[in-house]
Protein backbone atom coordinates (compact mmCIF):
# COMPACT_ATOMS: atom_id res chain seq x y z
CA UNK A 1 0.00 0.00 0.00
CA UNK A 2 3.03 2.57 0.86
CA UNK A 3 3.66 5.50 3.34
CA UNK A 4 1.34 7.76 4.06
CA UNK A 5 4.18 10.26 2.21
CA UNK A 6 4.01 7.62 -1.23
CA UNK A 7 0.51 7.83 -1.42
CA UNK A 8 0.66 11.62 -0.89
CA UNK A 9 3.30 12.65 -3.40
CA UNK A 10 1.41 10.15 -5.48
CA UNK A 11 -2.13 11.66 -5.27
CA UNK A 12 -0.58 14.89 -5.82
CA UNK A 13 2.21 14.37 -8.83
CA UNK A 14 -0.87 12.36 -10.81
CA UNK A 15 -2.55 15.93 -11.07
CA UNK A 16 0.46 17.89 -12.99
CA UNK A 17 1.71 17.49 -16.48
CA UNK A 18 4.46 14.23 -16.73
CA UNK A 19 7.16 16.93 -17.63
CA UNK A 20 6.77 18.34 -14.33
CA UNK A 21 6.24 15.22 -11.99
CA UNK A 22 9.68 14.14 -11.57
CA UNK A 23 11.34 17.40 -10.18
CA UNK A 24 7.94 17.85 -8.02
CA UNK A 25 8.13 14.10 -6.70
CA UNK A 26 11.56 15.01 -5.61
CA UNK A 27 11.33 18.39 -3.83
CA UNK A 28 7.83 17.37 -2.42
CA UNK A 29 9.57 14.14 -0.62
CA UNK A 30 12.47 16.61 0.23
CA UNK A 31 9.83 19.27 2.07
CA UNK A 32 7.79 16.19 3.95
CA UNK A 33 11.10 14.76 4.81
CA UNK A 34 12.78 18.56 6.21
CA UNK A 35 9.43 18.98 7.94
CA UNK A 36 9.07 15.29 9.84
CA UNK A 37 12.52 15.80 10.73
CA UNK A 38 12.12 19.74 12.49
CA UNK A 39 9.31 18.05 14.44
CA UNK A 40 11.22 15.10 15.71
CA UNK A 41 13.95 17.48 16.57
CA UNK A 42 11.63 19.94 18.73
CA UNK A 43 9.87 17.30 20.42
CA UNK A 44 6.89 18.25 18.57
CA UNK A 45 5.75 14.61 18.07
CA UNK A 46 6.69 11.41 20.12
CA UNK A 47 7.56 9.38 16.88
CA UNK A 48 8.04 8.97 13.37
CA UNK A 49 4.81 7.78 11.82
CA UNK A 50 2.86 10.66 14.24
CA UNK A 51 5.28 13.58 13.08
CA UNK A 52 4.79 12.03 9.10
CA UNK A 53 1.01 12.51 9.88
CA UNK A 54 0.99 15.55 11.06
CA UNK A 55 3.17 17.51 8.34
CA UNK A 56 0.90 15.78 5.59
CA UNK A 57 -2.50 17.66 7.54
CA UNK A 58 -0.28 20.59 7.30
CA UNK A 59 0.09 21.14 3.71
CA UNK A 60 -3.23 20.26 3.37
CA UNK A 61 -5.48 18.41 0.33
CA UNK A 62 -2.55 17.04 -2.44
CA UNK A 63 -5.27 18.36 -5.42
CA UNK A 64 -5.08 21.89 -3.67
CA UNK A 65 -1.25 21.51 -3.68
CA UNK A 66 -0.96 20.86 -7.23
CA UNK A 67 -3.00 23.43 -8.15
CA UNK A 68 -0.19 25.46 -6.15
CA UNK A 69 2.51 24.31 -9.00
CA UNK A 70 0.07 24.62 -12.09
CA UNK A 71 -1.67 27.36 -11.28
CA UNK A 72 -5.17 25.63 -12.06
CA UNK A 73 -7.97 27.71 -10.29
CA UNK A 74 -10.13 25.22 -8.13
CA UNK A 75 -13.20 27.05 -8.39
CA UNK A 76 -16.05 26.78 -11.30
CA UNK A 77 -16.00 30.88 -11.37
CA UNK A 78 -13.79 32.98 -10.15
CA UNK A 79 -13.23 36.63 -8.72
CA UNK A 80 -11.59 37.47 -12.24
CA UNK A 81 -14.62 36.62 -14.04
CA UNK A 82 -17.65 36.61 -11.70
CA UNK A 83 -19.27 40.45 -11.84
CA UNK A 84 -19.00 39.94 -15.77
CA UNK A 85 -21.06 36.52 -15.08
CA UNK A 86 -23.61 37.81 -12.66
CA UNK A 87 -24.54 40.82 -14.78
CA UNK A 88 -24.53 38.52 -18.17
CA UNK A 89 -26.88 35.82 -16.22
CA UNK A 90 -29.03 38.46 -14.67
CA UNK A 91 -29.60 40.39 -18.21
CA UNK A 92 -30.42 36.76 -20.03
CA UNK A 93 -32.93 35.33 -17.48
CA UNK A 94 -34.90 38.51 -16.89
CA UNK A 95 -35.24 38.56 -20.62
CA UNK A 96 -35.02 35.61 -22.56
CA UNK A 97 -37.11 33.34 -19.21
CA UNK A 98 -40.34 35.87 -19.39
CA UNK A 99 -40.24 35.65 -23.23
CA UNK A 100 -40.53 31.84 -23.13
CA UNK A 101 -43.09 31.75 -20.48
CA UNK A 102 -44.65 34.01 -22.15
CA UNK A 103 -44.39 32.05 -25.76
CA UNK A 104 -45.40 28.64 -24.29
CA UNK A 105 -48.78 30.34 -22.71
CA UNK A 106 -49.61 31.48 -26.39
CA UNK A 107 -49.21 28.38 -27.94
CA UNK A 108 -51.04 26.11 -25.35
CA UNK A 109 -54.10 28.65 -25.49
CA UNK A 110 -54.38 29.28 -28.62
CA UNK A 111 -52.69 26.46 -30.78
CA UNK A 112 -53.53 23.38 -28.56
CA UNK A 113 -56.70 22.85 -26.87
CA UNK A 114 -57.18 23.77 -23.56
CA UNK A 115 -61.18 23.34 -23.80
CA UNK A 116 -60.41 19.28 -22.11
CA UNK A 117 -58.03 20.03 -19.47
CA UNK A 118 -58.70 23.88 -18.62
CA UNK A 119 -56.15 26.71 -18.66
CA UNK A 120 -54.30 25.39 -15.73
CA UNK A 121 -51.95 23.05 -17.17
CA UNK A 122 -51.37 26.08 -19.84
CA UNK A 123 -49.98 28.04 -17.05
CA UNK A 124 -47.86 25.28 -15.31
CA UNK A 125 -46.80 24.69 -18.64
CA UNK A 126 -45.73 28.41 -18.91
CA UNK A 127 -43.87 28.34 -15.50
CA UNK A 128 -42.36 25.65 -16.11
CA UNK A 129 -40.70 26.58 -19.99
CA UNK A 130 -39.54 29.93 -17.94
CA UNK A 131 -37.65 27.92 -15.12
CA UNK A 132 -36.07 25.31 -17.69
CA UNK A 133 -34.69 28.37 -19.87
CA UNK A 134 -33.44 29.86 -16.85
CA UNK A 135 -31.72 26.87 -16.13
CA UNK A 136 -30.53 26.47 -19.21
CA UNK A 137 -29.29 30.02 -19.18
CA UNK A 138 -27.24 30.01 -15.68
CA UNK A 139 -25.87 26.51 -16.31
CA UNK A 140 -24.35 27.55 -20.80
CA UNK A 141 -23.64 30.73 -19.57
CA UNK A 142 -21.58 28.99 -16.47
CA UNK A 143 -19.98 26.81 -18.44
CA UNK A 144 -18.72 29.08 -21.31
CA UNK A 145 -17.05 31.44 -18.63
CA UNK A 146 -15.54 28.65 -16.74
CA UNK A 147 -14.09 27.65 -19.99
CA UNK A 148 -13.08 31.16 -20.70
CA UNK A 149 -11.41 31.56 -17.15
CA UNK A 150 -8.91 28.84 -18.13
CA UNK A 151 -8.31 29.71 -21.41
CA UNK A 152 -6.91 33.18 -20.03
CA UNK A 153 -6.79 32.40 -16.53
CA UNK A 154 -6.60 36.25 -14.22
CA UNK A 155 -7.85 37.96 -17.20
CA UNK A 156 -11.75 39.07 -17.78
CA UNK A 157 -14.07 38.18 -20.60
CA UNK A 158 -15.86 41.04 -21.94
CA UNK A 159 -13.87 43.57 -19.86
CA UNK A 160 -14.83 46.72 -17.80
CA UNK A 161 -15.18 50.33 -18.52
CA UNK A 162 -16.98 53.42 -16.58
CA UNK A 163 -19.79 53.17 -19.15
CA UNK A 164 -21.25 50.15 -17.44
CA UNK A 165 -21.93 52.02 -14.41
CA UNK A 166 -25.83 52.03 -13.56
CA UNK A 167 -27.32 55.10 -12.24
CA UNK A 168 -27.38 55.94 -8.73
CA UNK A 169 -30.84 55.50 -7.57
CA UNK A 170 -31.22 58.12 -5.71
CA UNK A 171 -35.13 57.91 -4.53
CA UNK A 172 -37.96 54.88 -5.61
CA UNK A 173 -38.41 56.93 -8.50
CA UNK A 174 -35.61 55.13 -9.93
CA UNK A 175 -36.59 52.34 -12.87
CA UNK A 176 -35.63 48.63 -12.16
CA UNK A 177 -35.16 46.30 -15.08
CA UNK A 178 -36.96 43.53 -13.21
CA UNK A 179 -40.06 45.81 -12.24
CA UNK A 180 -40.52 46.92 -16.03
CA UNK A 181 -39.93 43.53 -16.96
CA UNK A 182 -42.95 42.32 -14.91
CA UNK A 183 -45.16 44.90 -15.38
CA UNK A 184 -44.97 44.44 -19.38
CA UNK A 185 -44.97 40.64 -19.24
CA UNK A 186 -48.33 41.09 -16.75
CA UNK A 187 -49.87 43.52 -19.27
CA UNK A 188 -49.43 40.76 -22.17
CA UNK A 189 -50.54 37.70 -20.20
CA UNK A 190 -53.30 40.28 -19.82
CA UNK A 191 -54.01 41.25 -23.45
CA UNK A 192 -53.55 37.35 -24.23
CA UNK A 193 -56.04 36.60 -21.89
CA UNK A 194 -58.78 39.26 -23.71
CA UNK A 195 -57.96 37.41 -27.15
CA UNK A 196 -57.81 34.07 -25.82
CA UNK A 197 -60.99 33.53 -23.55
CA UNK A 198 -62.69 34.72 -27.03
CA UNK A 199 -60.69 32.20 -29.94
CA UNK A 200 -60.21 29.63 -27.49
CA UNK A 201 -62.58 29.60 -24.79
CA UNK A 202 -62.75 26.48 -22.28
CA UNK A 203 -66.35 27.70 -21.21
CA UNK A 204 -68.85 24.94 -23.20
CA UNK A 205 -72.37 25.37 -23.30
CA UNK A 206 -74.32 22.18 -25.27
CA UNK A 207 -70.47 21.72 -26.44
CA UNK A 208 -70.48 25.17 -28.19
CA UNK A 209 -67.52 27.83 -26.65
CA UNK A 210 -68.78 30.36 -24.75
CA UNK A 211 -66.60 33.49 -24.50
CA UNK A 212 -66.65 34.93 -21.14
CA UNK A 213 -66.84 38.71 -22.36
CA UNK A 214 -69.57 40.24 -24.77
CA UNK A 215 -68.43 39.45 -28.11
CA UNK A 216 -70.34 42.57 -29.05
CA UNK A 217 -67.52 44.97 -26.96
CA UNK A 218 -64.67 43.78 -30.00
CA UNK A 219 -66.97 46.43 -32.23
CA UNK A 220 -64.97 49.01 -30.34
CA UNK A 221 -64.34 48.83 -25.98
CA UNK A 222 -62.37 45.27 -27.03
CA UNK A 223 -60.08 47.18 -28.75
CA UNK A 224 -59.90 50.35 -27.06
CA UNK A 225 -59.12 48.40 -23.99
CA UNK A 226 -56.19 46.55 -26.02
CA UNK A 227 -55.04 49.58 -27.42
CA UNK A 228 -54.72 51.01 -23.44
CA UNK A 229 -53.00 47.80 -22.46
CA UNK A 230 -50.02 48.23 -24.97
CA UNK A 231 -49.85 52.31 -24.14
CA UNK A 232 -49.29 51.57 -20.64
CA UNK A 233 -46.53 48.45 -21.57
CA UNK A 234 -44.48 51.67 -23.95
CA UNK A 235 -44.50 53.81 -21.04
CA UNK A 236 -43.53 51.30 -18.84
CA UNK A 237 -40.49 50.99 -21.46
CA UNK A 238 -40.09 54.15 -21.44
CA UNK A 239 -39.48 55.41 -18.20
CA UNK A 240 -37.23 52.08 -18.27
CA UNK A 241 -34.46 54.05 -21.00
CA UNK A 242 -35.27 56.91 -18.87
CA UNK A 243 -34.08 54.92 -15.75
CA UNK A 244 -36.67 56.82 -13.51
CA UNK A 245 -40.72 58.05 -13.23
CA UNK A 246 -40.70 61.37 -13.94
CA UNK A 247 -43.83 63.56 -13.10
CA UNK A 248 -45.03 63.51 -17.10
CA UNK A 249 -44.85 59.60 -17.03
CA UNK A 250 -46.59 59.70 -13.80
CA UNK A 251 -49.34 61.33 -15.07
CA UNK A 252 -49.69 59.67 -18.28
CA UNK A 253 -49.75 56.71 -16.15
CA UNK A 254 -52.58 58.03 -14.04
CA UNK A 255 -54.43 58.89 -16.73
CA UNK A 256 -54.05 55.28 -18.61
CA UNK A 257 -54.73 53.66 -14.98
CA UNK A 258 -58.03 56.13 -14.50
CA UNK A 259 -59.60 55.43 -18.29
CA UNK A 260 -59.11 51.44 -18.01
CA UNK A 261 -60.66 51.55 -14.67
CA UNK A 262 -64.03 53.95 -16.34
CA UNK A 263 -63.74 51.27 -19.13
CA UNK A 264 -64.43 48.61 -17.68
CA UNK A 265 -66.59 49.75 -14.37
CA UNK A 266 -68.90 51.29 -16.59
CA UNK A 267 -69.13 48.40 -18.70
CA UNK A 268 -69.62 46.06 -15.74
CA UNK A 269 -71.99 48.54 -14.47
CA UNK A 270 -74.44 48.16 -17.14
CA UNK A 271 -74.41 44.28 -17.77
CA UNK A 272 -72.61 44.78 -20.99
CA UNK A 273 -69.06 43.17 -19.68
CA UNK A 274 -69.67 39.53 -19.86
CA UNK A 275 -71.54 37.66 -22.18
CA UNK A 276 -74.77 37.03 -20.95
CA UNK A 277 -74.60 32.93 -22.63
CA UNK A 278 -72.07 33.02 -20.34
CA UNK A 279 -74.06 34.56 -17.55
CA UNK A 280 -77.31 31.92 -18.02
CA UNK A 281 -74.17 29.09 -17.88
CA UNK A 282 -73.06 29.88 -14.47
CA UNK A 283 -77.63 30.39 -13.65
CA UNK A 284 -78.38 27.53 -14.57
CA UNK A 285 -75.20 25.68 -13.08
CA UNK A 286 -76.58 26.85 -9.95
CA UNK A 287 -75.22 30.10 -9.47
CA UNK A 288 -78.63 31.95 -9.45
CA UNK A 289 -77.05 35.46 -8.34
CA UNK A 290 -74.37 35.27 -11.15
CA UNK A 291 -74.88 38.49 -12.87
CA UNK A 292 -74.94 40.60 -9.84
CA UNK A 293 -71.97 39.09 -8.23
CA UNK A 294 -69.83 39.23 -11.08
CA UNK A 295 -70.72 42.86 -11.33
CA UNK A 296 -69.63 43.52 -7.94
CA UNK A 297 -67.03 42.11 -7.79
CA UNK A 298 -65.56 43.50 -11.25
CA UNK A 299 -66.57 46.79 -10.00
CA UNK A 300 -64.70 46.30 -6.76
CA UNK A 301 -61.62 44.74 -7.52
CA UNK A 302 -60.78 47.31 -10.60
CA UNK A 303 -61.78 49.84 -7.63
CA UNK A 304 -59.67 48.91 -4.98
CA UNK A 305 -56.45 47.80 -7.33
CA UNK A 306 -56.67 51.30 -9.14
CA UNK A 307 -56.45 52.78 -5.63
CA UNK A 308 -54.39 50.88 -4.75
CA UNK A 309 -51.63 51.83 -7.30
CA UNK A 310 -52.19 55.74 -6.98
CA UNK A 311 -51.15 55.53 -3.50
CA UNK A 312 -48.22 53.77 -4.54
CA UNK A 313 -47.42 55.96 -7.34
CA UNK A 314 -47.88 59.01 -4.90
CA UNK A 315 -45.63 57.80 -2.74
CA UNK A 316 -42.55 56.85 -4.80
CA UNK A 317 -43.42 60.38 -6.37
CA UNK A 318 -43.33 62.00 -2.89
CA UNK A 319 -39.96 59.66 -1.89
CA UNK A 320 -36.29 61.98 -2.54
Amino acid sequence: MGSLTDRYVSATVRELAQDQRDDVDRELRGTIEDMVEARLDTDAATDREEAERAVLVELGDPVRLAAGYTGRPLHLIGPAVYPEWRRLVTLLVTVISPIAAVGTLVVRLFVDDVATDGVGPAFGSAALAGLTTAFHVVFWTTLVFAILERAQPGTGVMGWTPDQLPDAPSSRRSVGRSEAVFSVVALVVMALAVVWQETSSPVRVRGEAVPVLDPALWSGWLPLFLVLLAAHAALVLGALRARRWTWTTVGVGVALDLAVAALLVGLAQTDRLYDPAFVAALVDGGWATAGRDLRVATVLGVVVVTVWDQVETARRMRSR
